[in-house]
């Protein structure tokens, strides 16, 4: 009898066993590495953000998780100051340095994942996270407009 015959169903079994076990482990690596890659670059504008020391500028906010809201904030001399235009039961308060905080963790803990950097100052312009895939109407998203450096 010989041990690695393929026409026996026990060696077969483990064999397709084994290689379903190699598949579900590239997969998993792979998934890692891509998460790993997804939080270097979110660190590299995260610092990108930080070196410009931006303290007057300002933003329109739509953000929100089954409801939204839209606000403008205004940064002046680092000091924010929001105005709710919908919704004051949610949201309005979120700062730029706020949205980073909210991407890192759908980098690393979402289902599923839209993010979109401005590309002249680094910030999350917009984000769709969708937290769990088994669990319905547990998306959030933002998104960013009309930012603009204030001028003195």
């Amino acid at each position: 009898m010989n041990l690695f015959d393929l026409r026996n169903p026990f060696v077969a079994l483990i064999v397709l066993g084994s290689l379903i076990i190699l598949i579900y482990s590239s997969w998993g690596i792979y998934a890692v590495s891509e998460r790993s890659r997804e939080l270097n670059q979110f660190e590299q504008y995260r610092a990108h953000w930080r070196s410009l020391n931006l303290r007057d500028y300002a933003y329109i906010i739509e953000e929100g998780c089954m409801s939204g809201s839209i606000t403008s904030a205004t940064v002046t001399g680092g000091e924010h100051n929001f105005v709710k235009y919908e919704n004051q039961l949610f949201g309005g308060s979120s700062t730029i340095d706020d949205l980073f905080d909210v991407a890192e963790e759908a980098i690393k803990e979402s289902h599923k994942l839209e993010l979109r950097f401005n590309k002249d100052f680094g910030f999350p312009e917009k984000m769709r996270a969708d937290w769990s895939k088994d669990i319905i109407d547990d998306e959030c998203f933002f998104e960013v407009t009309e930012f603009k450096l204030n001028e003195l």
